[in-house]
């Protein structure tokens, strides 16, 4: 298990360096790599406990990979926490709200759709 759950950790991590530079490098001053990561994120978490947990698809083992490894490492809410802080500071008061907002419903509906989505193929 703590093999999977290391080898899914750096994977998460790469992909989660890769996606946001290649998505932030895109963007000024909003925050969009790491809301556009927690939304991905989380819509993965969502598909892969439901998946995992309605059928025999996923062993144990590479559940731990998948979701407390690569999901852990790909979407991390202390950048999230740090980057509203850091509008809040710079006096960005609608960028904040609009970042946490998009990020905590953004995260929740694509939880809810990663989950319909696994439901839907099982």
């Amino acid at each position: 298990m703590i093999a999977y759950i290391a080898l899914g950790g750096i994977l998460g991590t790469l992909a989660r360096y890769l996606i946001q530079g290649v998505i932030q490098s895109r963007a000024v001053t909003f925050p969009v790599g790491t809301l556009a990561i927690n939304v991905a994120g989380s819509f993965l978490l969502g598909f892969i406990v439901r998946l995992a947990t309605g059928s025999t698809i996923v062993s144990a083992e590479l559940r731990g990979g998948l979701t407390i490894g690569f999901c852990g490492a790909f979407t991390t809410m202390s950048t999230f926490s740090y980057e509203t802080v850091a509008l809040l500071t710079d006096g960005e008061y609608w960028r904040a709200g609009l970042y946490a907002g998009g990020t905590v419903f953004g995260c929740m509906l694509a939880t809810v759709a990663g989950l319909a989505l696994a439901g839907r193929l099982l």
